[in-house]
């Protein structure tokens, strides 16, 4: 009995077999950098750009809707396809609806991109992609915003857009949080 037990836990142990992979980590130029656009630095919205991203602090008023037209710009250092990877909002809920537009320079109300980030007042991971080429860089960002109305000075929203930036094929890829 002693014997089959010993056997029982032979035969019960784990396997475990390992390897070895090796990543070796290179500085490479950005693909993307936001800077403030032409409209971006004013008493209505602060937008401040960096390779990393954005930030945008906008003022609201009572008003049906606010357009933060050219508030930002996004040169491109290398093609590839642009989306919404995931959304989340916190603090008073003053935003009803939010669209992030991206357009080239050149045509600024031509938008090649259209991310409607908010919609009711809950967030929404839009499933479009763009397109963005540096032959058309540099783009400028609009910032469509309605309100959830009345708003008051006790009231501040934050949103967060996380985009990603697939350099390699046009699919949007879930990178994991």
């Amino acid at each position: 009995l002693i014997a089959l037990a010993a056997i029982a836990t032979v035969a019960l142990a784990d396997v475990i077999y390992v390897y070895q992979g090796t990543i070796t980590a290179t500085a490479t130029t950005p693909p993307l950098t936001f800077s403030t656009g032409p409209n971006g630095q004013n008493n209505y919205i602060t937008f401040t750009g960096t390779d990393k991203g954005f930030t945008a602090t906008i003022a609201l008023t009572n008003s049906y809707a606010a357009y933060f037209y050219e508030a930002g710009e996004l040169t491109v250092n290398t093609g590839g396809t642009l989306y919404v990877s995931s959304v989340s909002t916190s603090g008073s809920p003053m935003i009803s609806s939010m669209i992030i537009y991206i357009a080239p320079s050149s045509s600024p109300n031509s938008p090649v991109c259209t991310f409607q980030v908010l919609s009711g007042g809950a967030t929404t991971v839009p499933t479009t992609t763009c397109s963005l080429t540096t032959t058309d860089s540099p783009y400028y960002i609009h910032i469509y915003v309605v309100t959830n109305t009345p708003v008051t000075n006790t009231l501040s929203e934050t949103v967060t857009v996380n985009f990603g930036y697939n350099v390699v094929s046009n699919q949007a890829v879930q990178v994991p949080q």
